[in-house]
């Protein structure tokens, strides 16, 4: 089994993806639990199972970083 994270291109949901190395699946899509947006989509007969980790709107908001510190003229 492969295990890997992505993250959906329309909301920024993070989600876990489980790939089975062993089981025959079918190719598919999988659409956003949050926006409905397309998530992952595979033309391989794979076995693909998606969970949601973390959705959008729970992720801590990105931090402008602060400004440089200005040096004095004066040292």
């Amino acid at each position: 089994m492969k295990i890997s994270d992505i993250v959906c291109p329309s909301c920024g949901s993070s989600y876990e993806v489980a790939e089975s190395t062993s089981v025959h699946g079918k190719p598919g899509r999988i659409e956003c639990a949050v926006c409905a947006g397309l998530l992952d989509s595979w033309q391989e007969p794979k076995a693909k199972v998606h969970r949601l980790v973390l959705s959008a709107a729970r992720k801590y908001p990105r931090v402008p970083a602060p400004p440089a510190p200005q040096l004095s003229p004066f040292g």
